[in-house]
């Protein structure tokens, strides 16, 4: 009975999500901003909890599960530690990047952080350094949540964490190419 309703949970939960992506698609700009930044239209609340959502996937479902159990109750200090420093962040900074992105009509970091620079060959200098830099540490974040989805899957369903990456691979292909994934900025 319970792998019924793990299933069934699983199951309504990518229906939600993909139906989410779907969503936002119909009511897409088709514009790169729109994509990128979704019109820069999202509140405060909804950007704070798309980016602790991003942050925090694999890293609570498998990282602070595994973490509490090798290190019992001491592991509460890396929750505490991390809630400060969201708080800290979402508290100071969110206003003056975002009055820094608009005016320099910024899109991404990388064209934001080149923005701080004036001459034009350090702006594209910065902007390609760190954008090989996000490049490297996006991609292992990603590598970290397919494992983190393959190993769920594993767990939960029996399914080969190959197979188990290749679905989240899929889903969230499908999910960012309808339209859903709009990092607010």
């Amino acid at each position: 009975m319970e792998s019924g309703i793990t299933i069934f949970s699983f199951g309504l939960f990518l229906v939600i999500f993909l139906w989410v992506g779907a969503l936002a698609a119909k009511s897409s700009d088709n514009t790169e901003s729109d994509y990128l930044l979704g019109s820069r239209s999202f509140g405060k609340v909804f950007v704070g909890l798309s980016a602790g959502a991003t942050g925090n996937s694999g890293w609570i479902m498998i990282g602070a599960v595994g973490m509490a159990y090798s290190m019992g109750v001491s592991a509460l200090l890396m929750v505490i530690a991390m809630f400060l420093g969201e708080v800290t962040f979402w508290t100071f900074f969110p206003d003056k990047i975002n009055q820094i992105s608009r005016k320099e009509n910024s899109q991404t970091i990388p064209e934001f952080l080149g923005s701080t620079v004036k001459k034009p060959q350090g702006r594209r200098i910065i902007t390609l350094i760190v954008a090989v830099i996000t490049v490297v540490f996006i991609g292992a974040y990603t590598a970290a949540q397919f494992a983190a989805a393959a190993k769920t899957l594993d767990v939960f369903f029996g399914v080969d964490p190959t197979i188990g990456a290749l679905i989240a691979a899929a889903s969230i292909l499908v999910y960012c190419v309808t339209g859903g994934q709009a990092l607010p900025f």
